[in-house]
């Protein structure tokens, strides 16, 4: 169950940062991978469990803190006491937009061995970064959309210098000369998503080939360029069947599905559970 939600929105009016709380009972679950184009920083206020993140199972208490990239698998698997997570996800463009930021992409694109997503509740530090981005959010005022992005930067930064999970050379760097084409051909993918788009038609957005372009989208945003899309059209399925009255297949075909069976499979494997869930 998810609560309390803000998002902060681009000058296209998409979303690049959002918090929200989850409130879960206690008890095991299924290992249910979810996927999401965004970042994800987390803060556990209530619960106990366990996280499985890699293979391995990370167990987390409250003031616990823990740090995924985009559409690297994480799931809850047992729940020892009823949990209120605070998440704020965020599009990794916002680390690479601007060349002052791109230096916190390392904690994404370039960590070494001694990386861990999870941070202990004694860092509390960190834990006031984050509380404090989410009441900028809730609040919304004056100055509230430059202050949120500070200090979700800042959160960053303190990981880069608190603990050392970085790679010191800078040689994953080397492709940000083309970070303003990439931005462009994700603007031209999210006004698109409707449509059967090719590879090679967002590549020559990028002025790129379809090969060279494919492996910068992945190093900046750490997922496929067919990946982003499928999650963003599944996004948008999702919100069309909370908020319409549209059946699955009208559905399937306004968010770019060229089949029912396409959309479906799409689907569950994004979220874990079937269209149907939505509406029944």
């Amino acid at each position: 169950m998810r609560f309390d939600e803000h998002d902060l929105r681009d000058d296209n009016g998409n979303i690049v940062i959002k918090t929200f709380h989850s409130g879960v009972r206690p008890g095991k679950r299924a290992y249910n991978e979810h996927h999401h184009t965004e970042c994800e920083l987390s803060l556990f206020l209530a619960g106990r469990g366990v996280y499985a993140v890699h293979g391995k199972e990370l167990s987390f208490c409250p003031g616990d803190m823990f740090l995924f990239g985009s559409d690297e698998a994480h799931c809850i698997t047992e729940i020892h006491e009823e949990l209120n997570l605070l998440n704020i996800h965020f599009e990794p463009r916002i680390l690479w937009e601007r060349s002052e930021n791109i230096e916190l992409l390392a904690l994404f694109a370039a960590r070494n061995k001694n990386f861990s997503n999870r941070f202990a509740g004694t860092d509390q530090e960190l834990r006031r970064l984050i509380l404090s981005a989410e009441e900028e959010m809730a609040k919304r005022r004056p100055g509230y959309r430059v202050q949120v992005r500070s200090l979700l930067y800042a959160a960053l930064i303190h990981i880069l210098r608190a603990y050392d999970c970085t790679q010191k050379d800078d040689t994953w760097l080397k492709n940000f000369s083309t970070a303003e084409k990439l931005k462009d051909a994700m603007l031209f993918i999210d006004r698109h998503l409707e449509e059967q788009i090719t590879l090679r038609e967002i590549a020559d957005v990028a002025c790129m080939t379809p090969t060279y372009f494919s492996s910068v989208f992945k190093k900046f945003n750490g997922i496929s360029p067919w990946g982003y899309i499928t999650i963003k059209r599944v996004e948008k399925a999702v919100e069309m069947l909370k908020h319409t009255d549209m059946n699955k297949l009208e559905i399937a075909e306004k968010c770019g599905f060229s089949s029912s069976s396409n959309f479906y499979k799409a689907f569950f494997k994004v979220t874990g559970k079937r269209p149907g869930d939505y509406t029944d």
